[in-house]
């Protein structure tokens, strides 16, 4: 008898057990935003960028989460964090798991040095045909008319998408066992946050970069590589 209760017991404890639900990560503080950047900071100096690091709210700036900024005059990457919860990414980050934060967050900070990485290509090697999509490439292309097509927004998404895809290659190059369940909440989360910022709805090339689970390539031509697919996927 003392062994069928042993079971039993044994049985409701494995059942608990699988039963405590995972810690979800909760939004993101400055300790972790700050550890994320300085975990990436060495992808940073390889392209020959320092990374400078501001509090958002400090600056008076309202973007949440992260944004990102290339300083002209230092060839520094500054990026912004905000520690200010946003209605929508609240709830995304309510759904990961708390030992998934740091790999999801290094992955957002990815994709902020990418917008720096596209302005060095435009302001500093006047690379347009690179940066631009093809219906706004012309041979006379100058910074101030490749500024003006920025400013109006048109390209906005074209952008977004690269650093996304960026982020997603990331995750691929340095967790490959475990990047396609974050590139997927990526991607949905674009889509799901539609609504709010149409313009950073990337969904249609990150789900055509994740079924074609192409190379993330070596350290040095992740962004390379992300301008390609950009391109190939759009």
């Amino acid at each position: 008898m003392a062994g069928k209760w042993s079971k039993v017991f044994a049985i409701a404890a494995l059942a608990l057990l699988w039963a405590v639900p995972v810690q979800s990560a909760g939004y993101p503080t400055e300790e972790q935003f700050r550890q994320a950047l300085n975990d990436i900071d060495g992808l940073v100096r390889w392209e020959g960028m320092s990374l400078e690091v501001l509090d958002a709210q400090k600056n008076g700036l309202t973007r949440p989460l992260l944004s990102a900024g290339l300083n002209l005059d230092t060839n520094s990457c500054v990026v912004f964090f905000n520690t200010q919860p946003e209605d929508g990414l609240t709830q995304f980050f309510a759904d990961i798991a708390e030992s998934d934060m740091p790999l999801l967050l290094r992955a957002m900070c990815v994709h902020e040095v990418t917008h720096c990485i596209e302005q060095r290509e435009a302001y500093v090697r006047e690379d347009f045909d690179k940066v631009l999509p093809p219906v706004y490439q012309q041979d006379n292309m100058t910074i101030q008319g490749y500024s003006s097509v920025v400013k109006s927004g048109v390209v906005e998404t074209w952008g977004e998408a690269l650093a996304d895809i960026s982020s997603l290659l990331y995750l691929k190059q340095t967790v490959p066992d475990q990047w396609l369940d974050l590139a997927h909440r990526i991607s949905a989360m674009r889509h799901q946050l539609a609504d709010k910022w149409p313009q950073h709805d990337t969904s249609v090339w990150l789900e055509r970069l994740i079924d074609a689970n192409p190379a993330s390539g070596e350290a040095g031509s992740l962004f390379e590589a992300a301008f390609r697919y950009r391109r190939q996927f759009r």
